[in-house]
């Protein structure tokens, strides 16, 4: 190779970062409004059309809002990546804007938790009946709003070990008036210690170290009621080497350990757990099933 092969790989993979920041400011004024100097917002629509035409068509202003949110986590990925040092994970992050984009995507996952249940009525009577959600690393609290919203009947609990995280996640709780059904704990799932407590337990893989593994799955195991469900939560897999490659950078990066599906089947079966099974929606997280036995 030579260093112009170099530089046009690097001039095509910063035509590819430009045009999808360019494609954010775009979302972002839709929401915000017309804060752009019209000539930059027309190069921003001719950006826009330069991709696809009819992108946005049909996209709705919450669908916006969530490619914008996975836009601002990838960007915030990206720095990760270029700032590498010795130490494996990326975590004590301080950022609130950061923080807050990381948790409205982690949301969604509630959604996709929902449309898996739609199919599976015991999971779904676990949701819509009286009981409680633990949400393992609740980070500033979205994802632990969105399951108190959607799911009424459920209390929820989220720990979480950040104190800058859970500073937020209070905010957010009090804006959104879940004070009454979202409870927030300092803790580690390690020194978890409630047990039959839960009805659903989400397990945020990407962000738990797998030294901690054994201790945090047991844990979790150990707090669900008989019949309840773990939800245990990786990135989605990507259709090619270089966006698989990615995907492990961006979890070891964030502290995790970046499991394959067929690994977390096994896991889960040999602690225990029945009815096994992997729901793969789309591009916000690939979800492992297991229910505790009867």
């Amino acid at each position: 190779m030579s260093f112009e092969v170099l530089m046009g790989v690097v001039q095509r993979l910063n035509a590819s970062t430009e045009a999808l920041a360019a494609l954010g400011a775009e979302l972002r004024l839709r929401r915000e409004g017309p804060q752009a100097d019209p000539e930059t917002r027309q190069l921003l629509q001719d950006i826009l059309r330069s991709i696809d035409p009819s992108l946005l068509d049909g996209v709705s202003p919450q669908q916006e809002a969530v490619a914008l949110a996975a836009i601002g986590a990838g960007f915030h990925y990206a720095l990760i990546f270029s700032n590498i040092r010795r130490e494996r994970s990326a975590g004590c992050i301080v950022d609130p804007a950061v923080l807050q984009t990381i948790g409205r995507m982690s949301s969604r996952i509630v959604y996709q938790i929902n449309a898996f249940a739609a199919q599976r009525p015991a999971l779904h009577k676990m949701l819509t009946s009286s009981g409680a959600f633990l949400d393992i690393g609740t980070g500033v609290g979205w994802l632990a709003i969105e399951a108190a919203q959607v799911w009424p009947a459920l209390k929820v609990v989220g720990i979480d070990i950040w104190e800058p995280s859970l500073q937020l996640a209070r905010t957010n709780i009090a804006t959104t008036g879940m004070q009454e059904r979202v409870a927030l704990r300092t803790q580690s799932i390690v020194d978890l210690d409630d047990k039959e407590a839960f009805t659903v337990v989400w397990y945020p893989a990407p962000f738990l170290p797998l030294e901690i593994t054994p201790a945090a799955m047991e844990s979790a195991y150990r707090a669900l009621v008989p019949g309840g469900w773990l939800v245990f939560g990786m990135f989605p897999p990507r259709p090619d080497p270089l966006g698989e490659a990615l995907r492990a950078l961006r979890t070891v990066r964030s502290g995790g350990y970046p499991w394959n599906v067929p690994e977390v089947e096994e896991r889960l079966r040999k602690l225990g757990f029945e009815d096994v099974e992997t729901f793969a929606p789309g591009s916000v997280s690939t979800l492992v099933f297991g229910r505790k036995p009867v």
